[in-house]
C-alpha cells in the first residue's frame, strides 16, 4: 500500500510545475455559452491574407447595398439604437425566463433551436437561472454579411449577468452566488422577418358584398380579434454566439 501511494505521488505533477488543469465548465457557463456551435466560425479571422480581407470588404459592401434595396428605409444608427437595443433585452430576457413563445417571435430557426435546447436541459434538471440583466452595452456593428443568402447585420454587445443558479423546487442556490457578476460578450446576427413588409392598405369606403351592416359588424369584430395578436417583429435573430465571458470585480 505504501509503495502504491509513493508511486501515485511520484506520478502526480509537482504543485509548482505549471501543469494545466482542465476544469469542466459549470452548468451556468454551459447554459450561457448556448451559441458555441453556431455558424460564426468566420469571425475573428483578422490574420487572414490581404486577398481575404479585400474579399470580405467587397462582400460587406454588396450585402449592405442589397439590404438597402430590400429595405429602403434602413438606417444603421436607428437600427442599432432601436431595433437591436430592444432585441438585446427581448432575447436574453426570454431565454433567462425560459419563455419559448417569446423566443419564437424573436428568433429564426437556428437561433431558436440553440436556445430551446438549452432551456429544455435546464428544465430537465429543474434549475432556474437568475433573470436579472444588470447592464447592457450599446450594440456595435461588426459587419454585414450574407447568411443563408440574406444580407445580415452582425452586431456585438456586452451584458452583465449573475452567475447564480437555483433549484426550482427549493429556490436554494445550487451554483454560483448572487454577488458573482459575469460580463458576457455576445454576437447577434439579425435578419428581417419574412413578412416584415406592411400589408396592402384596404380600399377606403368599400361596401361589404353581402350582409350590410351585420357583415360590417362581424368584420369589425374579426378585425378587433386579429388586432389582439402581437404584430410580428420586424427583425429576428438568426444566429447568435458568445465571444467570451469574464468575472466583473
Amino acid at each position: 500500500g505504501a509503495a502504491g501511494a509513493a508511486g501515485a505521488a511520484a506520478d502526480a505533477p509537482p504543485a509548482d510545475s505549471g501543469a494545466v488543469v482542465v476544469r469542466e465548465p459549470t452548468f451556468w457557463e454551459k447554459a450561457t455559452n448556448f451559441g458555441s456551435g453556431s455558424g460564426f466560425g468566420w469571425f475573428g479571422d483578422a490574420a487572414g491574407s490581404v486577398g481575404d480581407r479585400i474579399f470580405g470588404e467587397t462582400e460587406q459592401a454588396e450585402a449592405l447595398r442589397e439590404l438597402r434595396e430590400l429595405m429602403p428605409d434602413f438606417d444603421m444608427d436607428k437600427f442599432l439604437t432601436e431595433e437591436v437595443a430592444q432585441k438585446q433585452r427581448d432575447v436574453l430576457g426570454a431565454y433567462l425566463r425560459g419563455d419559448m413563445e417569446a423566443l419564437r417571435r424573436c428568433c429564426r430557426d437556428a437561433a431558436y433551436g440553440a436556445l430551446h435546447k438549452s432551456v429544455m436541459e435546464r428544465e430537465a434538471h429543474q434549475l432556474q437561472m437568475d433573470e436579472r440583466l444588470l447592464f447592457l452595452s450599446d450594440p456595435e456593428i461588426e459587419s454585414v454579411r450574407y447568411i443563408g443568402g440574406m444580407p445580415t447585420p452582425v452586431v456585438s454587445f456586452e451584458a452583465h449577468q449573475l452567475n447564480c443558479v437555483r433549484s426550482k423546487s427549493t429556490k436554494q442556490i445550487v451554483e454560483g452566488d448572487e454577488d458573482d457578476i459575469r460580463a458576457v460578450h455576445y454576437l447577434f446576427a439579425l435578419q428581417p422577418t419574412e413578412d416584415w413588409a406592411e400589408p396592402e392598405p384596404e380600399a377606403a369606403g368599400e361596401a361589404p358584398a353581402d350582409g350590410g351592416e351585420a357583415g360590417g359588424e362581424a368584420g369589425g369584430e374579426e378585425g378587433r380579434e386579429k388586432s389582439k395578436e402581437p404584430p410580428p417583429d420586424k427583425w429576428q435573430v438568426t444566429e447568435l454566439a458568445v465571444r467570451g465571458m469574464q468575472s466583473v470585480y
